[in-house]
Order: structure tokens, then sequence, then C-alpha cells
């Protein structure tokens, strides 16, 4: 951008550094788009996809590596791949599900599958790159931003991405501040269907320079303690399999009783369901489906503090008793 004098003032951000940098990484705009570029550098004919995932992963291979062959796995009881054998030019992503396993399990996972292998940090900002991996990370689902992702590999290899402005289709995070972001809920949802179909492009400078104003430290020790705080008081109840201490995306809660989730969404907590498209597919399992029906995902983000934990962690306890009688 060529640089002017004068004029009026334009929106100010902190002059800080993004969290992931360096000639190892690659910004881009979604995390699916991610996913294709490390397919793409890594050379791989097929990839394994878990049943547990969003179809954006598989519809964005589909339209920017069509000759990429698409095979799935399932998951077992400790969210980690059964039944995968990988031969020459192919390639496994396994996803991180909010960022709940610890070092020792992705390095396990790394030296089974030789190093071809698609660590999917979507759900997990904050864990750090494995030198022999390709890993992806999701900016939106941490931040307040329209787009942004990162793919990094050790000598990834560089190729011109063109960039598009993001300004236009960032109005719902503007809303949000005065309104709050129900408000703009559809908004946001047409931004997410943009991503969909716009392709992969660079990192919009919008979204960088707001990601160089985040405070990233105490956007860590927030979740951390959020984390901590709501597993207090739910972890007797909770049927999740995998736990530690981590600035997580979220809380995974996973309770028998599927109507808790709708309860909730009436109580004002709004929890997405991972994924409607499991749920649609007959070669899921039935541990699958039941992660997808019965998971309730609760904010531990940082807009919120340990007293807002306690309220979400107690409101979840007393609707358990109702949904229970």
């Amino acid at each position: 951008m060529e640089k002017e004098y004068g004029g009026y003032l334009p929106l100010e951000l902190s002059k800080g550094r993004p969290y992931y940098t360096g000639e190892d990484v690659i910004a881009l705009n979604a995390g699916r788009y991610a996913i294709t570029y490390a397919i793409e550098d890594a050379g791989w004919k097929k990839i394994y996809l878990p049943y547990w995932l969003c179809d954006t992963v598989k519809d964005a291979i589909h339209i920017c590596l069509p000759d990429v062959e698409i095979g799935y796995y399932h998951i077992d009881d400790q969210l980690l791949p059964t039944d995968v054998t990988l031969y020459d030019q192919e390639g496994i992503l396994w996803v991180n599900y909010f960022g709940l396993q610890s070092e020792l399990i992705i390095e396990h996972l790394v030296q089974q599958f030789h190093g071809q292998i698609i660590i999917d940090n979507t759900q997990s900002f904050f864990t750090k790159p494995h030198p022999q991996a390709w890993q992806v990370y999701s900016c939106r689902k941490f931040f307040g931003v329209s787009d942004g992702s990162y793919v990094i590999h050790h000598n990834i290899r560089h190729r011109e991405i063109a960039e598009r402005y993001s300004s236009i289709y960032s109005i719902h995070l503007l809303h949000s501040l005065e309104r709050g972001t129900n408000y703009s809920y559809s908004l946001n949802k047409e931004n997410e269907t943009r991503l969909g179909f716009c392709g992969p492009s660079a990192m919009s400078r919008l979204t960088s320079g707001i990601l160089s104003s985040v405070n990233y430290e105490q956007v860590q020790e927030t979740r951390n303690k959020n984390l901590a705080a709501l597993h207090r008081i739910l972890s007797p109840y909770n049927e999740f399999p995998v736990f530690r201490s981590a600035p997580a995306m979220s809380y995974p809660f996973l309770w028998k009783e599927k109507q808790l989730k709708n309860a909730l969404i009436q109580s004002k907590i709004y929890v997405p369901t991972l994924w409607t498209e499991t749920l649609e597919n007959p070669g899921s399992s039935s541990w699958e489906r039941y992660l997808s029906e019965h998971l309730c995902i609760l904010p531990i983000d940082q807009r919120y503090d340990t007293s807002d934990m306690e309220y979400i962690g107690n409101t979840v306890l007393n609707l358990i008793n109702e949904t229970s009688l």
C-alpha cells in the first residue's frame, strides 16, 4: 500500500507482532486452506481425514486439490486414529480436539506416521509446532478477526498468494463492541459462508494488524484460569475422556442427556454442535455420533473471568439435575 499523508485518522492498533512469524510460517485466510496448502506442500496424493470433522475441509480439498484422494478413519475413546496405514505420497490429518492432548501424544503420532501428518491445531492456537510435522492454526477460533490462519513446517515452500481485503466483512466485529455478538450473528455466518467459496488467499492486512495488537500472554493466562475454574466444578460429571491444563479453545462437557445442549441455549449459554455432518454420515461410528449429539462446547475465552465460569458451571449443574429427573 502506497504511503499517504494527511486526511482523517485511521483505526489505531498497538504495534506488536503476530504470535507466529518466520520463514517456516505461511499466513492465510482460513484453516481449511492452510490444510490444502500443507497437503500440496507435502506432495501427497491421498489424505486421511477423521469422520468426526467439519465437511468444510473435505470441500476445500475437492475444490483446491481435485486430484487428491480422500480416505477416512475413526477415532478411539482417546480421540486417536484407528486402523490407518500410510504408504508413499499419503498423509493423515489429525485434529488436536480442543487443544487438550499432551505433547507426548503428539510426539507419538508424529513418530507413528513417520512425519506424514498434519497436526490440526485449529482448536489449539498455542500448541507449539512440531519440527517434523505440518501444523495448521485458526485465528478466528481464538480472536476477534474475520479471517486468518497459519500453516507451519520446517522449510515450507513459499508461493505467491493473492491478498483480499477483509474490512467489508468485519462489520460484525464492530457491531459486537456496541451491541453484543448475538446482534450480528447473521453477519458472522455470512462471513463464514464467504470463506467457504472464496478460495485461499493471504491473511488480510486488517487481520494481521489486529493480531499484532493482541496481548497473547494475557489471553493464555485467562483461558488457563477459566478452563481450570470450569473443570473444578464439572469434572465429577464430565464424560469427556481427555483433559490437561491448557489455554484451550473451549471446555468440552460430555453428558448422557442430549437435551442439555438445548437447555443451555435457552439459558443464553450458546453451545455449537461439532459436527452435524457426523450425525448424517452413515459411516460414522456410534462413538463419533455420540460426541456430536451430546457434547456441550462451553466458552472459556478471554471475554470472561472465573466468576463467569462459576455461573456457567452452576447453570450446567442445575440443568443436569432438571434434565435427569
